[in-house]
């Protein structure tokens, strides 16, 4: 199954990628032993290829790693107080 990751932009599926809820705990790869025995290689690779990159998309994400940025700009003020002394003089 395919993932599209932008406009004509796709990538193989892995766990944790989102899809149409009725597809929730479908089959993503198949069995083992419906492939030909050349193929078994492809599928041990998948496995240890989505798993890894599902360990690692939270490390990736550019708004999770943003966490914790700023901090400093309102330690010692309250966010509310903050937010409304940066929009004073908005008109």
């Amino acid at each position: 199954m395919l993932f599209e990751t932008g406009p004509g932009r796709r990538r193989l599926f892995r766990k944790g990628d989102s899809c149409h809820p009725d597809r929730e705990g479908a089959k993503i790869t198949p069995e083992r032993e419906d492939l030909p025995y050349g193929y078994h290689g492809l599928l041990s690779w998948y496995r240890d290829w989505s798993s890894v990159a599902a360990n690692n998309s939270s490390k990736e994400d550019p708004l999770l790693s943003l966490r914790g940025s700023g901090k400093d700009l309102w330690a010692d003020e309250h966010a509310d107080a903050y937010v409304r002394r940066l929009r004073e003089g908005w008109e």
